[in-house]
């Protein structure tokens, strides 16, 4: 009896966006947790492990956003990289005029967003409005989501999607307007200029001089803990340790400076 020998596929080295922080999401705020358990309810199988394979390796080279409309581009075992696309079912043109008039009505609320919080108040408006903030799957398709990739899996959604939507998950808990985003709001046009969204962009971007004690003593800068996992992140390691390398190599030079002595730029 003849067996049919399938040649041996070999995913191609990728130096794409690498998920920083995909095991402790379900630790971190309740819309991370919204979003694992959305990705989970897929039921992708094994597809589900390799897609997060995907997102933490930087399989992924190109991801961006625009609006409801998500497009990527992931390197596999072929040549060409695949072609992602996302999306999401968008709030009508009524439904977002009321969300959007009813969130204005609440200071409190937008000042909470204005802050990187999420208030769960947001997940009943949409659902009233008839659109789900979190992705929603049923037992099979069609998904409230559409997904498309160009790879021959005849699966949908594939590891290529799953990637795609592990990397929006890290991107969501950092900046949870961005669901809003998907959902067809126009975030902008919540807060007008020289709000507290404005100011609270400063304030993150900001750090007193205190904050880089501690750096050459063995341990993480408080400043670089406060900064935690950074989404869409193409380096080899984490975001924050090539920050904290960085500022263990610049100490020793910036104190030499400070005293007047020679500096040796070859200090490691």
């Amino acid at each position: 009896m003849s067996r049919k020998v399938h040649p041996q596929r070999i995913t191609r080295v990728a130096l794409g966006i690498r998920a920083q922080d995909l095991r402790t999401l379900v630790r971190k705020a309740w819309w991370a947790r919204r979003w694992i358990a959305a990705i989970e309810a897929l039921r992708l199988g094994p597809r589900l492990g390799r897609g997060r394979q995907y997102a933490v390796s930087g399989q992924v080279t190109d991801l961006g956003f625009a609006g409801p409309h998500v497009s990527a581009s992931i390197t596999g075992s072929r040549p060409q990289p695949y072609e992602v696309t996302l999306d999401f079912t968008p709030l009508g043109p009524t439904a977002a005029a009321r969300i959007t008039a009813w969130m204005k009505a609440r200071p409190k609320l937008l000042a909470r967003l204005a802050t990187g919080d999420l208030p769960m108040e947001l997940e009943g408006a949409f659902a009233g409005e008839g659109c789900p903030l979190f992705p929603v799957a049923g037992v099979r398709p069609p998904y409230d989501v559409r997904m498309t990739c160009s790879c021959p899996d005849w699966a949908k959604p594939c590891k290529h999607i799953a990637a795609v939507l592990f990397l929006l998950g890290e991107e969501v808990t950092r900046r949870p307007l961005t669901l809003l985003a998907l959902r067809g709001l126009d975030v902008d046009s919540l807060f007008p200029p020289d709000t507290a969204r404005k100011k609270a962009r400063t304030l993150e971007l900001s750090a007193p001089l205190d904050m880089f004690t501690g750096v050459g003593d063995g341990g993480a800068a408080a400043f670089l803990k406060r900064l935690g996992p950074v989404p869409l992140w193409r380096g080899v390691s984490r975001c924050t340790e090539t920050l904290e390398h960085m500022a263990m190599r610049q100490r020793p030079v910036a104190e030499a400076a400070a005293e007047g002595r020679s500096i040796d730029l070859s200090m490691k």
